[in-house]
């Protein structure tokens, strides 16, 4: 099992120093690929495959195993040709691992049979495009960063399907269980489909915002 203890230091860097180092020993900057410069990439993939964040730790594991090579040494990462844009492969590299996965994890079976992705040394295929979910990639971070509690909540809930009034009975349930309480203009804030609805929009402004600051960072440090 692999831990993560929020290692920052590699934060200005792009990712060929990134990998320089690790391909050089240090495992610590592949963690802070994993678990910090990539997180929603990969929260994304298993939403994707898995309808959860069940396995994610499992997944990370495996797709960790997955570019240290069978002799530990990083093969894989040294087959990189930098022809593309790092991301777009680590995001095919993961996409692929997670589908696969799925039938040892959950039994559900992968949809395209990919095979291969065991560990070895085999380089991986380079793809020529970015992945195709890419803004709802660009959608996960936006929400993640998000400060206001209600708005990453009313955002995710209705991603995952439930309408504004269901949401607002979820808000007055999750307040109650934590023992919270929002005033406003000294008069206690009971969530209504009104209040989900007003702070949606309220949000999304806030996204659209984040989105624009996700990409330049994106392409700055590629």
């Amino acid at each position: 099992m692999i831990t993560y203890h929020g290692m920052t230091p590699y934060h200005p860097l792009r990712d060929k120093e990134i990998v320089d180092l690790i391909i050089a020993g240090n495992e610590e900057a592949m963690l802070y690929l994993l678990y910090d410069r990539y997180e929603n990439d990969l929260k994304f993939y298993a939403w994707r495959y898995y309808d959860s964040l069940t396995y994610l730790e499992d997944l990370i594991n495996y797709l960790y195993i997955q570019f240290k090579g069978k002799k530990g040494d990083w093969q894989p990462l040294k087959s990189f040709q930098w022809k593309c844009k790092f991301r777009t492969w680590f995001c095919s590299v993961a996409s692929h691992l997670f589908l696969e996965k799925r039938d040892e994890l959950i039994g559900l079976g992968g949809k395209d049979g990919s095979k291969g992705t065991d560990g070895g040394d085999k380089p991986i295929p380079e793809p020529t495009s970015e992945p195709e979910n890419q803004k709802l990639v660009m959608l996960m971070e936006a929400i993640d960063r998000l400060e206001n509690d209600d708005y990453r909540f009313i955002l995710i809930k209705e991603l995952e399907g439930y309408n504004h009034k269901e949401i607002a009975d979820m808000m007055v349930a999750k307040r109650k269980k934590e023992n919270k309480v929002t005033f406003y203009k000294g008069n206690i804030v009971v969530p209504d489909a009104h209040y989900v609805d007003m702070n949606k929009a309220r949000a999304l402004r806030e996204v659209k915002a984040i989105v624009e600051q996700i990409k330049k960072d994106w392409y700055e440090n590629k």
